[in-house]
């Protein structure tokens, strides 16, 4: 009976520490919560499916799988009265699940990014798995309270999450990418948006470069400022790198609730326009800074 006891010990034990295989790391960029434990999964198509599904307890596993704590996982059901009250919760449902596959590493090997909006919580969430010789495994979850990104006519989930080629030298080789995330914030006037972008490193994600990628701020009376910044992958010779566009400008304050609305908007007024260029640090595994002549030449918003 006792080594039975035992045995149901171990067995629970190494279950446990198979659902989390490495401690918790967890880092705040900006607006932008990332977090690298590691958690074994399940194909991440089954996650997708469950996420999608009508049964609320198959769709909180599928949630806590993505990153989502217990708390994060339900929303507050009011009562339609005055005074109100809460009449208990229910479980998140998604409204946007995009699921891709990208080779984010430095060879072929095809990483699974799977990304959700839920508009219920105002939040974005994404996590990348690596597959196993045993499944896959989720390396890191991001995410953000992306409520200025939600309204009308904008797709949250597509500004949030983004996969873009990163640079190469030879066309002929696998094609790599970068995991781009935008996360945002703001109050009393001034939203700031950060961007930053990630790729794979012997099993981890490292973020390998990141800088604010939209500025609006409109001070009464005015008039409202706005700074907006791309970064493109290019090549210089035979230097692999990119170019960071930067442009500010200013506009009436009384035209801001249509730029709010209409973010295409947003690069109308802008006037003065620089570029900076980096090259791709190989052995530090990040951008650094590089100088190359006529830099906004090599690239365009």
């Amino acid at each position: 009976m006792i080594t039975r006891l035992i045995s149901v010990l171990l067995l629970t034990s190494v279950a446990a520490a198979a659902q989390e295989v490495k401690p918790a790391v967890a880092t705040d960029l900006g607006y932008l919560y990332v977090n690298q434990k590691h958690v074994l999964w399940p194909s991440p198509e089954s996650i997708a499916k469950d996420l999608r599904s009508k049964d609320a307890g198959v769709r909180r596993e599928a949630l806590r799988l993505l990153g989502f704590a217990d708390q994060q996982a339900h929303v507050q059901i009011w009562a339609q009265t005055q005074p109100t009250r809460v009449l208990g919760e229910a479980v998140v449902t998604p409204d946007q699940i995009e699921l891709e596959y990208a080779a984010l590493g430095e060879d072929a090997t095809q990483q699974a990014i799977l990304a959700v909006e839920a508009s219920q919580t105002q939040t974005t969430f994404a996590a990348v798995a690596v597959p196993t010789p045993q499944g896959w495994e989720r390396v890191a979850t991001f995410q953000c309270w992306c409520k200025y990104e939600m309204y009308i006519g904008q797709n949250a989930l597509a500004e949030s999450v983004r996969v873009r080629p990163a640079p190469e030298l030879d066309s002929t080789i696998p094609e790599h990418f970068e995991l781009i995330l935008r996360a945002s914030g703001g109050g009393t006037g001034i939203y700031t948006q950060k961007e930053a972008h990630f790729r794979l490193h012997h099993g981890e994600l490292h973020c390998v470069m990141s800088f604010v990628s939209r500025r609006l701020s409109c001070p009464p009376p005015g008039p409202c400022t706005v700074e907006r910044r791309w970064f493109y992958t290019t090549t210089f010779g035979n230097v692999k790198g990119g170019v960071l566009v930067e442009g500010n400008g200013s506009f009436a304050s009384n035209q801001s609730p249509v730029f709010w609305s209409l973010r295409d908007l947003e690069s109308r007024p802008l006037q003065k326009i620089s570029c900076s260029t980096y090259r791709w640090d190989g052995q530090n595994f990040r951008y650094e800074a590089f100088a190359a002549t006529y830099p906004c030449e090599l690239s365009s918003p």
